[in-house]
């Protein structure tokens, strides 16, 4: 590059030169000035040629320019998996994949309520009451979604006379006249007992929709500072197969009042025990019948001494159910062996059975009305309110004889805003009796209650109800009881 300079420099030095050589210090003529400018005009001429070449010869000799790389673009951040274990790779989704977490759906809507008995039902094809299934997370690198329930409840309670049972509303426990407590005056009791947890799985499976459902309450005793745990639900549904211990098929979870009582009324079948249920769909998402073995256990009174109850046979139960828009119907059915063993003496059986029509209808916005009957020959424990014993009773001869019983209930629900509603029911039972179960055996009861709830936030519920039971023994004896119960209570997801 210097070179290319020099040489640039030393012609126009030569052309300057030429322009003012030595021995032309006077004026020129006019013919030397013409040789003149053309001996000016040839150098310039010369130059220009010269520094065309320079030119090329800068260009040959000069390296070429680097060649134009493209701009990368900035790297996205590196993605960090959530575990570093089999299945993390895995796709995540922000709401859980209800076409495979179901085989079906239900036409019975989701009603908020104090004791949430229709969450835990088995449903015919896993279907979820909440088709939003809100709260529910997937479990990193499964597909298995979970949702963890319950609440906490407090109930401060005030009863009017003993009774046999201050943390629920059992009305065959209000004592009687002529009986140690009859008369024994107010009663307050403060408990947590009600207060509960539950967790439900859902996973798709090759088989259909599999749920795994748990729950726990603490009223597994009833003396009132205990807090003792008691499982109430553990089941495993694989679409329509339910196994493991939740409510009776014979039992219409859906006709549960929305009581702040624990019990409810003494009609009901509320009865959780182990089964093995199939659910047969007859028309889609409307009509199905469902078939169970369940868990036998013998509920006979006055046995003799050295006797005991035996079980030869599994209890079957059953149901048929239409659901629609305006509500459900629902038919069940009930079929068990009575019998007792006697080491020296005599020994019998029977066959009992029990039928329960229950259902639900829409009546003005969201309100609801709701009926369940029960009529059965040996029903006993599938009318909660009958106490221990009511199946069947014994003579002295050894003889075994069933006892017939029935009982209905009537409930209506209004929903005055969207933070405040009321629930009234009233329920009648009744059950033969038999000389040898004693004067004050069991005759009927009935049960009426009225509530207001008050639910200022979706986690937050307040309740005041009103309760009325009245018991009659077979001698003629009554007796009654009037409740005053408060609660609060918080819930764990809404």
């Amino acid at each position: 590059m210097k070179t290319h300079s020099s040489l640039r420099s030393l012609a126009l030095a030569g052309a300057v030169l030429a322009a003012g050589l030595p021995g032309h210090t006077q004026a020129p003529d006019t013919a030397e000035l013409e040789q003149l400018k053309s001996t000016v005009k040839a150098m310039e001429q010369t130059l220009q040629e010269m520094n065309r070449k320079i030119a090329e010869l800068e260009k040959q000799t000069q390296p070429a320019p680097p060649p134009v790389q493209p701009v990368a673009p900035a790297p996205a951040p590196p993605t960090i998996p959530p575990a570093t274990h089999p299945g993390a790779d895995l796709p995540t989704r922000a709401q859980p994949p209800a076409d495979e977490l179901a085989d079906g759906t239900t036409q019975i809507p989701y009603r908020d309520s104090m004791k949430e008995e229709d969450l835990a039902a088995p449903r015919p094809g896993n279907a979820p009451l909440d088709p939003t299934y809100q709260g529910f997370m997937q479990l990193f690198g499964t597909k298995t979604w979970v949702k963890l329930g319950g609440y906490a409840k407090l109930d401060a309670i005030a009863d009017s006379t003993r009774v046999g049972n201050p943390n629920m509303f059992i009305t065959s426990k209000i004592p009687v006249e002529g009986e140690p407590d009859y008369g024994k005056g107010e009663h307050f009791a403060l408990h947590a007992k009600q207060t509960r947890l539950n967790l439900e799985l859902r996973s798709p499976t090759p088989l259909g929709a599999l749920k795994i459902y748990y729950e726990n309450d603490f009223f597994g005793n009833n003396t009132e500072p205990s807090m003792d745990y008691r499982l109430r639900h553990f089941y495993g549904q694989l679409a329509n197969l339910t196994v493991g211990q939740t409510w009776s098929t014979f039992y219409d979870p859906d006709v549960n009042p929305d009581t702040l009582d624990f019990e409810g009324p003494g009609v009901l079948p509320v009865l959780r025990q182990p089964e093995v249920r199939y659910t047969i769909p007859i028309l889609k998402n409307a009509m199905y019948t469902a078939l169970a073995i369940e868990q036998p256990k013998s509920d006979l009174g006055n046995l003799p001494a050295g006797a005991d109850g035996r079980n030869t046979m599994p209890d079957f139960a059953g149901h048929w159910r239409w659901e629609g828009k305006p509500g459900h119907v629902q038919v069940g059915g009930l079929l068990r062996s009575l019998s007792f063993d006697h080491s020296t003496g005599p020994d019998d059986s029977a066959m009992g059975w029990g039928v329960n029509l229950s259902g639900g209808l829409k009546t003005f916005g969201e309100d609801q009305i709701i009926t369940s009957f029960s009529y059965g020959d040996g029903i006993g424990r599938y009318i909660q309110d009958l106490p221990s014993g009511s199946a069947g009773v014994v003579d002295a001869a050894g003889d075994l004889h069933l006892l017939t019983a029935w009982g209905a209930m009537v409930g209506y629900r209004r929903q005055w805003s969207e933070k405040w509603r009321s629930t009234l029911s009233y329920s009648y039972v009744t059950s033969d009796g038999r000389p040898e179960q004693g004067d004050f055996a069991y005759d009927q009861t009935q049960y009426a209650q009225a509530n207001l709830v008050w639910s200022p936030t979706k986690n937050f519920y307040l309740g005041l109800e009103y309760l009325y039971g009245f018991k009659e023994a077979q001698n003629g004896s009554s007796g009654d009881d009037h409740r005053v119960q408060l609660s609060f209570q918080y819930k764990l997801i809404r």
